[in-house]
């Protein structure tokens, strides 16, 4: 007979035994979910990098949102102080020379930023990132200094060879590999998932953390030496860049899988070409939309009535906060659910930021209608109230971007790219031929109206392609579903 007692003391020597002989299993079964885990996840491993951990859309918009509003009120400001410091001699070029070296900086990537973006967010697949890695290598090493050279040289021929002319033409072709490199950073930490990092590196000219430091570049050379003129504000600019992009380099650097060259730089580059061109040419389309008739005024129209337009530019630009901050937070998370197809969430998600955004645009669309010269004043002192009918159509267009919501943004995150690409150069043309003729004949303010009524054309062309392509609607609505921004990762 069995008594309790020794029962008692057989049953340590059970236990042990029993855990030998389940231990193999336990830890077979522990070592196959680690390397399932691992396969899934492939970019989490300590030898592909560490990508945060994802983070809710109204949580990414806490963050951004302020951080946008940094972002075009330093733009703001860094326009406001050169104006201030060039006079409107030459601060109209100035504006020109910006936006120039950011289409060229954008337009150099062919497209590699978004696409990366795009591809970054919808996979965690390590192979992949490698390989959008080595195309991003062959697209700063070969066309994005060629560009920038190129740019030099054609400000040289233009500008002359004395030493104010040699400057300005240096510090261009630097300011076009900054604004390139720049694109880079701040989308790829976005697809990463540094969904913070990119938020200081994004918005109008670069993000808060780049546009501040300009700013108080720019402050420092009028101070300091108001002499030096356009070439002394270029290097201010040069300079606020450098700081945020080595952070950023570093943060991509620890976090994105490393990467052998499997080919040769020029086959990485054809590569990149035939996967993203549709993306580059889109991009610079859009970007000319935004931009193209102070070129055009810079082209047909005095120093002085340039300056007047790129004031008016630059102040209704400050509308697209809200609108800017949703597109860039959201960009990830539509490209995940049109991978799904998952309309149903898309089209009250897509809604719901027009709203959002429509609301924020109107609070500062009206101040610019009712008392336009009052604002201008304010804000770039005395001599710039002639563009104050300028600004009201100028900031009209801008909330008719926020009414009608992101629909080229979901095209291109729901791989119909090629349709903003037509649309965005077709309203591009006709923005310079209607744009020309406006300018040349009855001046700045029929230069702003006529980019209002082709940014009306624009906006709704871009709607209907969304309805046609996905049978769902971007526009704003009387009823958002905010708990979609807390339910959806951004």
């Amino acid at each position: 007979m069995v008594t309790r007692t020794a029962v008692l003391r057989c049953l340590p020597e059970c236990r042990r035994l029993a855990r030998g002989a389940l231990a193999p299993t336990i830890e077979e079964g522990h070592t196959r979910v680690r390397s399932d885990d691992q396969d899934e996840r492939g970019a989490h491993g300590a030898s592909a990098g560490t990508r945060p951990k994802p983070i809710s859309l109204f949580s990414s918009l806490v963050f951004f949102v302020p951080s946008y509003m940094l972002a075009v009120g330093g733009a703001l400001a860094l326009n406001v102080v050169a104006a201030r410091v060039l006079g409107t001699s030459d601060f109209g070029y100035f504006a020109i020379v910006m936006t120039a070296t950011t289409l060229i900086g954008q337009f150099a990537l062919f497209g590699v930023h978004r696409s990366g973006l795009r591809e970054a967010a919808r996979t965690q697949d390590t192979k992949t990132l490698q390989d959008l890695r080595r195309g991003v290598r062959a697209v700063l090493l070969i066309p994005l200094p060629v560009a920038a050279v190129g740019t030099a040289i054609t400000v040289l021929l233009i500008r002359g060879g004395d030493p104010g002319g040699v400057a300005t033409a240096l510090l261009t072709g630097a300011l076009v590999f900054a604004a390139g490199y720049q694109k880079v950073c701040a989308n790829f930490l976005r697809g990463i998932g540094h969904v913070r990092a990119a938020t200081l590196l994004t918005g109008r000219s670069g993000g808060a953390a780049i546009v501040i430091g300009q700013s108080i570049c720019v402050l420092l050379v009028g101070w300091l030496a108001p002499g030096w003129g356009l070439p002394g504000v270029l290097a201010a600019a040069l300079v606020g860049y450098l700081l945020p992009l080595s952070w950023g380099w570093w943060l991509l650097h620890k976090s994105w899988p490393a990467a052998k060259q499997s080919g040769g730089m020029w086959q990485e580059l054809r590569k990149v070409i035939r996967r993203d061109w549709r993306f580059a040419a889109s991009q610079a389309g859009g970007f000319l939309n935004s931009t193209v008739e102070l070129w055009v005024a810079g082209a047909l129209l005095s120093a002085g009535d340039t300056s007047l337009y790129a004031a008016a530019q630059r102040t209704a630009h400050v509308l697209t906060i809200s609108s800017g901050s949703l597109t860039v937070v959201f960009s990830p998370a539509l490209a995940r659910l049109a991978k799904r197809d998952d309309h149903a969430q898309m089209e009250p998600l897509v809604r719901t930021a027009s709203t959002v955004s429509t609301i924020v645009s109107c609070l500062l669309w009206i101040p610019m209608m009712v008392a336009p010269t009052l604002v201008l004043s304010v804000i770039f002192g005395t001599g710039f109230e002639g563009a104050a009918p300028a600004l009201m159509f100028l900031a009209t267009a801008m909330l008719l971007n926020s009414i009608s919501g992101m629909s080229a943004t979901t095209l291109s995150m729901a791989h119909h790219e090629g349709d903003v690409v037509w649309i965005n150069w077709t309203a591009a043309i006709l923005r310079v031929v209607v744009g020309v003729i406006c300018a040349s004949t009855w001046g700045i303010t029929a230069l702003a109206a006529s980019s209002c009524a082709i940014a009306s054309l624009h906006y709704f062309a871009s709607w209907s392609a969304v309805r046609w392509r996905l049978s769902i609607s971007t526009h704003a609505t009387f009823r958002p579903k905010l708990s979609l921004l807390r339910r959806i990762s951004g």
